[in-house]
């Protein structure tokens, strides 16, 4: 919170348990599970951590409709380049 602050963010928070009010975080859990945990099977926690760096690289790599079809890759460096959200380059 005190980063959000800091950055002039305003951070907006939901009752527990109510995923109705949370509808993109969700979504993206819902993709998660259809892409990764329902359809791979892991050996070990080293190969769940494998399996995940990869699905990481190609997700951010597919466009998505809330970002106007661009990768989720390509709108950071968009925003970076506006110099809107500096802090960005830090995560």
């Amino acid at each position: 919170d005190r980063e959000c602050e800091r950055l002039g963010i305003v951070h907006k928070t939901i009752k527990p348990r109510t995923p109705r009010h949370n509808g993109k975080v969700e979504r993206s859990h819902r993709t998660d599970n259809e892409r990764f945990y329902s359809t791979l099977r892991f050996y070990s926690f080293e190969d769940l951590q494998k399996q995940g760096r990869r699905y990481l690289y190609r997700s951010n790599r597919i466009g998505m409709t809330p970002l106007n079809y661009k990768t989720p890759i390509e709108k950071r460096l968009e925003l970076m380049e506006s110099g809107l959200v500096n802090w960005l380059r830090t995560v």
